[in-house]
């Protein structure tokens, strides 16, 4: 019988950086399933080591700086799954530098620790909502981006240095996420609607929505993401993708449907809008069906049920 430590120095070695947040948690786990050996890097801004089972490693520290991000190409990654970033647009726009320095230099060093790893996969987990403006509904890939803050801008240029830098030297699956949501998300100013709807309806406490409701969104399950991870993993060229359903959702109308599945009895309150926020979000997903051959898959009232259900639930025990 092999050894267990030989036979976990065998298995692929992935690198998930971001991997103790919403999404990188979630991708960390899939990976796992699938046999292989994670690495998490994460400055723990936002995510917890709560988030991570104690089978994957873990260190700690800020990927804008480039000794620390180096550590990536140490440990000989097959693949990089690089989610970590400043996702806040309200931040953004109070704080651009600060965002430029964790999603620009943060990710200049990423690409550049893969490109010192042989026949390594970069896949850049970015956004898509944030890199358009108020013209169509449905964005494909090809159409031209006009960013309302400094997070599009910052979150589109890494695209950018990804044509210039990677180009015959990484094979780069860039994937842009519609609105995601699901177990896991923060329900601070961080977190994304779902979550802090949700928390709020758990709690009893009142909901305010910004402007009036009827701003929409593409929202898509967070196992719905990892599954298009997955694929892209897999994919024999490099391409860029939406990660989405392709479907619009009011803010109005989201809060109906959890407000049914939590028993939420109170009306909604009403704000001014936020400050850089778009007024209508939806992603055009079939090219990700016809490259990837992948497709969301969760329904929406599912996916709000099973969000809603993890509300106070702890998964994981603290890290040794």
């Amino acid at each position: 019988m092999t050894p267990l430590s030989t036979r976990r120095a065998l298995r692929p070695v992935a690198v998930v950086t971001g991997g103790a947040g919403f999404i990188g948690s979630h991708i960390v786990d899939r990976l796992q399933e699938e046999g292989w050996r994670v690495w998490v890097f994460d400055d723990l801004s936002t995510g917890s080591p709560t988030n991570l089972t104690d089978a994957a490693e873990f260190e700690q520290g800020d990927l804008a700086d480039r000794t620390y991000a180096s550590r990536i190409a140490r440990v000989r990654p097959a693949v990089v799954v690089h989610c970590a970033a400043q996702t806040s647009v309200t931040r953004s726009i109070q704080d651009p530098a600060a965002d430029a320095r964790s999603n620009i230099l943060g990710s200049l060093n990423v690409i550049e620790a893969a490109l010192e790893a042989p026949s390594t996969t970069l896949i850049y987990v970015t956004t898509g909502g944030a890199l358009f403006g108020t013209g169509a509904l449905s964005h494909a890939e090809d159409q031209p981006v006009s960013p309302q803050s400094p997070y599009g801008w910052s979150k589109w240029i890494v695209e950018r240095y990804l044509d210039v830098l990677g180009a015959g030297r990484l094979r780069a699956m860039i994937m842009r996420l519609s609105n995601v949501y699901g177990p896991r998300q923060r329900a601070d100013g961080e977190g994304g609607v779902v979550s802090i709807f949700a928390d709020r309806m758990f709690q009893g406490l009142p909901v305010t929505i910004d402007g009036d409701g009827e701003q929409t969104r593409d929202f898509i399950y967070v196992g719905d993401v990892t599954e298009a991870v997955l694929k892209a993993m897999a994919a024999n060229a490099p391409a860029t993708v939406n990660v989405s359903t392709g479907r619009a959702t009011s803010i109005n109308r989201l809060f109906q449907c959890l407000a049914t599945i939590s028993g939420y009895e109170r009306p909604p309150t009403y704000g001014p809008a936020r400050p850089g926020d778009i007024r209508d979000s939806r992603l055009d997903p079939r090219r990700a069906e016809a490259v990837l051959g992948w497709a969301a898959a969760t329904r929406f009232e599912d996916g709000l049920t099973s969000t809603y259900s993890s509300i106070g639930k702890s998964t994981r025990g603290p890290r040794a």
